[in-house]
């Protein structure tokens, strides 16, 4: 869980960013493939992915500040992204 104040400064609300064990996995996973040559993209393609998640815009009941701010990632995609040196392949 994270909370930060990435363009907030003093007086706004705290952000809260909490990933699941899932995600992490699924991200490190696929990093770990395309850098080290187990997948058809080259080590040095970017790693692209999709995080599937939500945020609390509740009252503030289950743990939740309530402010609209906090984001739950619950799971991660890969994704292929071609690089202009591999579309002519």
């Amino acid at each position: 869980s994270s909370s930060a104040g990435a363009g907030g400064g003093e007086g706004a609300p705290a952000r809260s960013i909490k990933i699941h064990p899932l995600a992490i996995i699924g991200i490190s996973d696929h990093h770990t493939r395309v850098v080290t040559g187990g997948s058809a993209l080259p080590p040095s393609a970017p790693v692209v992915g999709l995080l599937f998640g939500y945020y609390f815009s509740g009252s503030g009941s289950s743990g939740t500040s309530g402010s609209g701010r906090d984001v739950s990632i619950v799971d991660a995609e890969e994704m292929e992204y071609p690089t202009k040196s591999s579309e002519g392949d």
